[in-house]
């Protein structure tokens, strides 16, 4: 035996003997104990730069609270909380909250079907059809398993058409994207999709016999010590209080939309988003994936199994791609972070996964590094951010890196570009620069809100995505600016400041035409009016009604879509809804100012009553006629823009920046047609609402019958309960 052989065979031992360790420590539960910094190669400096990052993402609500678990060497060297598990009961975040990891789900029940393929009972071509037999129509006939494990199958990111308390099982959910059916031929192509996810589970309860849940608890969370992880939340009050407030919107603009005592997000286990989990937990199963599929020197998943699910799959080109050479892929339901190399395959350098409620998990195996960071801060890019500083700072060790330094502006110098600037490739296009912090907030209504954060390059912004998307400014000799020069990835482009037009005219002017055009002083005399309609959502193919009733002072609007039903009551100060799945809701802040904006006394009405700015932009040229673009500042919700024909007075549409519970602020686009005159209100009987995310897509309202003269009393809006 040669020198180099026993040499090779010693290192293999001693390689066993450590990793078998760990799975020991690790499923007795010893878990990850603490150590020094130093004493597994980490500089004490990087974790403090680490931990300055997410001080400053508090600071400037780019989180609401959040928690950063680094361990090295199976030996945790930072755990840590920031922030609020509750900001506006002021209750500060403590370490090992319970947290929805929601797409952190999706590798779960990847290692569910690993474990079935590594038995024979199913293989990767095997036709789901063959499993689902709803499966066989023309559409899903040739979809495979492993189409759905790469997120290849075709089906869009949700295909659920009703409240999740009106499904009973993954069976279920699974039928119902049988019948949305897949959006390209199985194969063809990249989509990620819950719907797919959730397919997986429903074929894990039909081949064991029992939820997917309990086979994941009995076969992957029981073996892996995993205590802290659980698949409902179901009327335990006492796991529930460990769960942190859920938030949704983006930087500074933080709504809560779920708290301890709510029901749960989740009346049933879908094996896309619902589990919970905690940092230490997770890491868990990340360390049994390093471990190549052992825990406690038992072997759970095959070296196969390990290979091809964190195998470099498909390139996920919508998602923001990390600084530096690598790049993000999907193997089979993980996130594969790969370096590409010429003309060969890619090489990984990392995996894990993130989840949209701010939770993320990355795994370095060549470092035995794991760094967990969960958030409860629904629309947040800070953990996108934070990839490309734990790269620098706890991999490269670049601990002087300039892309870590930062030049603070002046708060003169963030107001001093504060305003309105046009996109020079859309006329009636326009982003709004508002200092937030030390960081710029750029919205552009009816499409995004972003927020750039300065750079070690004064002058410049950089996206808290990526550096790759940046903002800077162009000043004329005297230093004033006149211009925004942007780069969103893809192209540089100089939009010109807003300059205040003299030939169009003035807002009281305007506000009259629109009075006059829409008869609204004749609303007063006609007493109540009802409004008959449908409603449908083209996205999820889903139809239904909407009744409103309406004096001067109140709204009421019963909506059914699908199986949900909701009630909302306005008057002049209070929105509240009754729906049969989110119980009573009394909404305030930018929800409640957006929906009392959208009431016809408020839309063809006085806005100086209801906007505490108004401006006209301009006057865009078109083959309609002219349009001018109105400007309106409410008092809390983000800004509109109101398109008004000049010749005739009519409200052609807005652009505006709307809050969705759970979703966050994103932009819609409301188009109105087909006016017609009922007694002498001018009425759109077509309203089209196109939201910028493809999760709602475009929302049509048609209405069918307008009554006036109706008899409206006290109880016409009084609450169902």
């Amino acid at each position: 035996m040669s020198h180099r052989f026993r040499l090779l065979l010693i290192c293999s031992a001693c390689l066993s003997i450590a990793v078998t360790a760990r799975a020991q420590d690790a499923a007795a539960g010893a878990a990850f104990p603490p150590a020094a910094p130093e004493s597994v190669g980490i500089p004490a400096r990087a974790l403090d730069l680490l931990g300055a990052r997410i001080d400053e993402m508090v600071r400037n609500e780019e989180i609401v609270g959040g928690e950063l678990l680094i361990i090295k060497k199976r030996r945790t060297v930072l755990r840590k909380a920031w922030g609020w598990k509750d900001r506006d009961a002021q209750q500060k975040l403590e370490v090992d909250a319970l947290y929805c990891v929601r797409s952190m789900t999706k590798p779960f029940v990847g290692t569910a079907i690993q474990m079935l393929l590594d038995e024979g009972r199913l293989r990767l071509d095997t036709p789901v059809h063959e499993i689902l037999p709803y499966f066989d129509t023309d559409k899903t006939r040739t979809m495979t398993v492993e189409h759905l494990l790469t997120h290849t199958g075709g089906f869009p990111f949700t295909t659920l058409k009703r409240p999740l308390a009106e499904y009973g099982t993954l069976d279920e959910v699974a039928r119902e994207a049988v019948g949305v059916g897949p959006g390209f031929a199985p194969g063809s192509r990249f989509e990620y999709s819950d719907a797919g996810s959730d397919t997986l589970g429903a074929i894990v309860a039909k081949l064991t016999g029992q939820p997917a849940e309990t086979f994941i608890r009995q076969r992957i969370l029981d073996p892996l010590g995993m205590r802290n992880t659980h698949t409902l939340l179901g009327d335990d009050k006492a796991l529930a209080g460990r769960v942190p407030s859920a938030y949704s919107g983006g930087t500074g603009s933080w709504t809560r939309h779920w708290q301890s005592g709510d029901a749960p997000l989740f009346p049933l286990f879908l094996t896309s988003q619902s589990l919970y989990s905690t940092t230490e937990d997770y890491a868990r199963f990340l360390a049994f994936w390093m471990d190549d599929g052992q825990v406690g020197g038992k072997r759970l998943l095959s070296p196969a199994a390990v290979a091809r699910a964190l195998a470099p799959r498909n390139l996920i080109n919508n998602y923001p791609q990390p600084s530096g050479d690598l790049r993000i892929y999907y193997g089979q339901q993980w996130m594969v972070y790969a370096r590409d190399t010429d003309g060969g395959e890619p090489v990984r350098v990392l995996f894990g996964h993130g989840g949209s409620d701010g939770t993320h998990a990355w795994a370095w195996p060549d470092e035995d590094l794991m760094v967990l960071f969960f958030t409860q801060s629904r629309g947040t890019l800070g953990g996108v951010g934070l990839e490309r500083v734990l790269q620098t700072v706890l991999v490269d060790q670049k601990l002087d890196d300039p892309s870590l330094l930062v030049h603070e502006p002046s708060a003169a110098e963030l107001e001093q570009v504060a305003g309105l600037y046009w996109d020079e490739t859309a006329a009636s296009s326009y982003y709004v620069v508002t200092p937030t912090g030390n960081r710029l907030s750029v919205a552009r209504p009816g499409t995004f809100q972003l927020v750039f954060k300065p750079s070690g390059r004064p002058g410049r912004f950089v996206s808290e995505v990526s550096d790759e998307g940046w903002i800077e400014f162009v000043r004329a000799g005297d230093g004033s600016v006149t211009a925004m020069r942007t780069h969103f990835g893809s192209q540089i482009e100089v939009d010109p400041r807003h300059v205040p037009p003299t030939d169009v005219p003035s807002v009281d002017e305007i506000i009259a035409r629109v009075r006059r055009a829409h008869g609204f002083d004749a609303l007063a005399g006609l007493g109540g009016v009802r409004l008959t309609g449908t409603l449908t959502m083209e996205a999820r193919g889903m139809e239904g009604t909407v009744v409103t009733l309406m004096d001067t002072a109140r709204v009421r609007t019963e909506v059914k879509l699908g199986l949900a039903n909701e009630l909302i009551l306005m008057d002049d100060k209070r929105v509240r809804s009754y729906s049969n799945t989110t119980g009573a809701t009394e909404w305030d802040g930018a929800r409640r100012e957006q929906a009392l904006l959208d009431r016809f006394t408020a839309l063809y009405g006085d806005w100086r009553k209801d906007y505490r700015q108004l401006e006209v932009l301009k006057r865009r040229k078109g083959d309609g006629g002219d349009t001018l673009l109105v400007r309106a500042v409410p008092h809390e919700a983000p800004g509109i823009t109101f398109f008004v024909d000049e010749a005739t007075g009519r409200v052609r549409g807005s652009d505006a920046l709307v809050s969705v519970p759970g979703a966050g602020v994103i932009g819609v686009r409301k188009m109105y047609g087909d006016y017609r005159e009922v007694d002498g209100l001018l009425i759109p009987f077509r309203a089209e609402a196109t939201f910028a995310t493809p999760l709602i897509g475009t929302i049509v309202t048609v209405l069918e019958e307008v009554e006036t003269g109706v008899e409206l009393t006290d109880e016409s809006f009084a609450p169902p309960y």
